[in-house]
């Protein structure tokens, strides 16, 4: 079988796209295999639940299921579970389908929440849709457990939170979209809305009467609190004395099947695994699978994933062009890393381990020092807005860059930081830290050319330029100059290269 990923370098990008980053042998492995048996060995990997680590680390330090335990869990998955596809999936999802504890969710849901998230990554859309409508972290959050039929009487009347949100940022989108993910205009050439606030408070209607048992088990419908009558929305009647289950199992179809829903999470993915600035040709051709996998199945998500994954842009370098025009523009091409999967990067390729089997404590806090968290965004519209771009050349040139919006000089310092922390944590005795064996880098750091080499083949999968190989030289020769011991290399260098916008980008 011919691979369409057949040399290093478009390996390396692949798992820095599929993955939290390579660890030692995944490039080669991955080159030995071909991209169809990777996807296929992922696809098949089982899942296992951030709910159940959660647990067991709180159970084992006699504590309070807390967000301390939560992170660890994620970020014990990230570093080293073998399902990365699933896992850097579901974290995408999270960004789209956004629950966070700063709107009322415990941290047992929001593990649960998660979990959710994996267990649908390689599923159906239309499932995970109304997964998520019924969980109780959503409904939560989002305020429409407990909404209840109008009484007039009592002036109370449907929450509208979730009806808006789920579709303005789970499936449609505020505007029409072309086939390619560009805004649709009418002939005064104004955006065209998908749904007006007189649908908002009809699907708002539709979604009463669910309440929780707890914050584990899906909401479960209360017939007496649901609005029976007849409710319109975007055109589709829901018939009067339809049940709760009845109605929302039509809201979901509606959403579902609505022309916006393929382009617009489809846009979204794209952004978040891959690039920033998607030609509208590379939209299509996911929104074309979303549609339909082959098989006449729509919202299949593995094949969405493999469409997003293994594009002809990708393999060509290509993206959109300077002020959105037709063709393309090479210099577009890649995304700033967001910096959890900055962080995710250096320790897998470091393979820092922790010194605590029950718990990765030193990513407990990290919302203070990155700007973000799994699951601890500030508001629905997740961290940053996915057309988002910093003032200057992104602007000027109509082209986007998300994670600047959370890129400001204070997180960079403190990024920096804790990056720093990392690569000077050694000692595999010290409580509540992690360390990395750094015996490999010694080993050849006094041999500039085959440092360089390894530096190269570990934090950058073999893409390192020649500027930036030829600066890592010229920083040896003068730690050689300055008498430096290995150690002293080793972390200088490491850290200085951590730094540089070749390791904080992604091709």
């Amino acid at each position: 079988m011919t691979h369409i990923i057949n040399d290093p370098g478009q390996a390396a990008r692949f798992i820095y796209r599929a993955t939290f980053g390579p660890k030692p042998g995944d490039i080669s492995t991955l080159l030995e295999i071909g991209e169809e048996a990777w996807l296929s060995e992922q696809f098949e990997q089982p899942l296992v639940r951030h709910r159940q680590l959660t647990e067991q680390f709180s159970s084992a330090s006699n504590e309070k299921i807390n967000e301390v335990a939560r992170m660890s869990a994620w970020w014990c998955r990230a570093l080293t579970g073998g399902d990365q596809l699933r896992q850097r999936v579901a974290y995408a999802l999270s960004q789209i389908l956004v629950v966070s504890r700063y709107g009322g969710p415990d941290s047992q849901s929001l593990a649960e929440y998660y979990d959710l998230l994996l267990e649908h990554a390689f599923g159906n859309f239309r499932d995970l849709l109304k997964a998520v409508t019924l969980s109780p972290a959503m409904g939560k959050f989002l305020t429409m457990e407990g909404s209840c039929k109008a009484n007039p009487q009592r002036n109370t009347f449907p929450d509208e939170n979730y009806a808006r949100e789920v579709m303005q940022l789970f499936s449609i989108g505020l505007w029409r979209l072309d086939s390619n993910g560009t805004v649709s205009l009418d002939t005064n050439g104004n955006k065209i809305p998908n749904y007006s606030q007189d649908d908002v408070e009809e699907l708002a209607r539709v979604f009463t009467g669910w309440r929780r048992r707890n914050y584990l088990e899906p909401m479960y419908a209360v017939a007496s609190r649901h609005d029976t009558d007849e409710k319109v929305v975007m055109g589709q009647v829901f018939p009067a004395g339809q049940t709760a289950e009845q109605d929302l199992d039509q809201a979901i179809d509606l959403l579902f099947e609505h022309r916006n829903t393929p382009m617009f999470i489809s846009t979204l993915l794209i952004k978040r695994l891959t690039i920033s600035n998607p030609r509208r040709n590379y939209i299509k051709r996911v929104s074309d699978v979303f549609k339909d996998n082959g098989y006449g199945v729509r919202g299949d998500m593995k094949a969405v994933v493999r469409a997003i994954l293994l594009d002809k842009d990708l393999l060509a370098g290509r993206a959109m062009a300077d002020h959105q025009a037709s063709g393309t523009g090479k210099r577009n091409f890649g995304k700033v890393k967001e910096p959890v999967i900055a962080m995710a990067n250096l320790c897998r390729a470091l393979e820092v381990k922790n010194n605590d089997p029950l718990r990765w404590w030193d990513f407990a806090g990290i919302q203070g020092n990155f700007g973000q968290a799994p699951l601890q965004a500030s508001s629905v519209f997740n961290f940053y807005e996915p057309d988002y771009a910093p003032k200057g050349e992104l602007t000027d040139k109509q082209l986007s860059g998300p994670e600047f919006a959370i890129l400001s000089m204070d997180v960079m310092r403190r990024i920096s930081n804790r990056m720093w922390g990392m690569i000077t944590s050694v000692d595999p005795t010290k409580p509540k830290r992690w360390h990395w064996d750094r015996s490999e880098f010694k080993a050849v750091v006094s041999d500039p050319q085959a440092y360089v080499a390894l530096v190269n083949e570990r934090l950058f999968g073999g893409l390192m330029s020649q500027p930036l190989a030829d600066y890592l030289h010229a920083m040896l020769a003068q730690l050689e100059q300055d008498r430096r011991n290995e150690d002293r290399k080793v972390i200088d260098t490491l850290f200085a290269i951590q730094c540089s916008p070749e390791f904080r980008c992604q091709g």
